[in-house]
């Protein structure tokens, strides 16, 4: 059964259902653990499948944002037919372009063109130019800190995918634990309406027996009787509440509704006290949650640094070297080129924008989401620590629950046996039997709601702290 784990907890024993034979599963039925039940939900869940085709476009979103600074090689191609003054011709040019962007915010780019015009009886003519140009921002748009920017917000965004796929794994794996266990509480409240049924039974055998020795009036069949059809009654609603119960799992689980499961397990949990500071500082450590808060924070701090970077004036260093060579003939080797030029440019760029708020208002609207972001973490750890501290006083108190719910139904089933040998004897009434019946049937009830409870605010504070994955050693697939 599920516990909450790194060293938050202190066992103390084991909490239980009254100990009964287990009962047989219907014929037909498949017996289902808990752990086999959680596992076919992390193979056939929707919500999981889903989460997982998502995280196949937030890892390609990396790999663009990791392939940044790798040249890019485009072809270039234009093919253009004109008439002028009445004489027609033809002008084609091809050639390849690469650029690069560099972590300083350079970018470099180098390309050749060869174009060629022909005019009908006239030889081709075209030139060949190779060309080299380089451009590094001073200001707005350089350094390392802006060009690296969409990189390092795209390494934490991928953090923040990581962290949703595991928060709806836990959320899933949590939903199936409780559907099971729903569905066990439904077969046991089964169980215990069927004995509740039975003891009725067995309670009209002995009043007629009772009746035929002349020691109880027939008068007192009818309330036995009353008894045992609200037994049945009870019992249809506990098989209806297990129909429900067993829809609801499969469907958690991705599994053909029609398919007929048993619980095998047996509600049972060991009890256990929790360290408030250590399950503080777990939480702090391992909820998905709150680690994305934090995660928010260096994003738009990063931002801050964008918008500040782009107040700033635009001071680039332009620099540039190229070749151009005429030919008379298209396929003429570079030897044979008629003619040839070179020539090299450097220079600075300033433009010093002069008025307008849209610059500022980026700066204004990055340290606005800034300052909420670090607003909403606070808000969330004091949910957090409020979270965490209400799953540790649940535990104790469902614990503290359960412990009396099993003594109150101890002293039930023996207030009950006492009572039946005192009807034998004729020192009790047929409806003191029958009241310590029902009230024995709400004991087993509340005993069992209560055990239940208990395990569910075990796996709760699992789903507070995040570690439900370590508790049920899980470890997601992210290839």
């Amino acid at each position: 059964m599920s516990r909450p784990v790194l060293g938050v907890v202190v066992a103390l024993g084991l909490l239980c259902a009254p100990a009964r034979a287990q009962p047989r599963p219907p014929e037909g039925a498949v017996a289902l653990t808990l752990p086999e039940a959680v596992f076919l939900g992390l193979r056939n869940n929707r919500g999981i499948r889903g989460e997982y085709l998502q995280r196949i476009a937030d890892r390609f979103a990396l790999r663009v944002a990791e392939d940044s600074f790798t040249p890019r090689l485009t072809i270039a191609a234009e093919a253009t037919r004109q008439r002028n003054a009445g004489v027609n011709s033809t002008q084609l040019s091809l050639g390849p372009v690469v650029s690069v962007d560099t972590p300083t915010g350079a970018r470099f780019t180098m390309s050749w063109l060869a174009a060629q015009t022909n005019v009908r009886g006239q030889t081709p003519q075209g030139p060949s130019e190779i060309g080299f140009q380089v451009e590094q921002p001073l200001l707005a748009g350089g350094g390392i800190d802006y060009a690296m920017a969409p990189r390092r917000i795209a390494r934490i965004s991928e953090q923040g995918a990581q962290l949703r796929l595991k928060a709806q794994v836990i959320d899933q794996i949590s939903q199936i634990i409780v559907a099971y266990r729903a569905l066990l509480q439904a077969q046991e409240q089964t169980r215990i309406a069927e004995e509740s049924l039975r003891r009725a039974r067995d309670l009209v055998e002995v009043n007629r027996a009772l009746i035929a020795a002349g020691r109880l009036a027939e008068v007192e069949l009818i309330q036995s009787e009353a008894s045992i059809a609200q037994q049945e009654l009870q019992l249809i609603g506990a098989r209806n509440s297990g129909e429900a119960a067993r829809l609801s799992l499969l469907v958690l689980m991705g599994v053909d509704p029609s398919s007929r499961i048993w619980a095998s397990e047996r509600p049972s949990a060991p009890a256990v006290r929790i360290d408030l500071d250590r399950a503080l500082a777990t939480a702090y450590a391992q909820q998905p949650a709150y680690l994305s808060r934090m995660l928010t924070i260096e994003i738009n701090r990063i931002n801050l640094d964008i918008a500040r970077n782009q107040r700033l004036w635009d001071v680039s260093i332009v620099a540039g070297a190229g070749q151009q060579a005429l030919r008379s003939q298209v396929l003429e080797t570079i030897g044979a080129l008629s003619t040839v030029r070179s020539d090299f440019n450097i220079g600075l760029r300033v433009n010093i924008p002069i008025g307008g708020l849209s610059r500022e208002q980026q700066e204004v609207n990055a340290t606005v989401a800034l300052r909420q972001s670090e607003v909403q973490v606070e808000e969330a750890r004091d949910q957090l620590r409020q979270q965490t501290e209400n799953a540790v006083r649940g535990i104790e108190a469902q614990r503290r629950q359960a412990q009396l719910a099993r003594r109150a139904r101890e002293l039930t089933a023996q207030q009950l046996a006492a009572e039946l040998v005192k009807l034998q004897a004729g020192r009790s009434s047929n409806f003191q039997v029958v009241s310590f019946q029902s009230a024995l049937q709400q004991a087993e009830s509340a005993e069992l709601a209560a055990v239940i409870a208990y395990l569910n605010a075990l796996t709760a504070m699992d789903q507070v702290l995040g570690t439900t994955l370590e508790t049920w050693r899980i470890s997601l697939n992210e290839r």
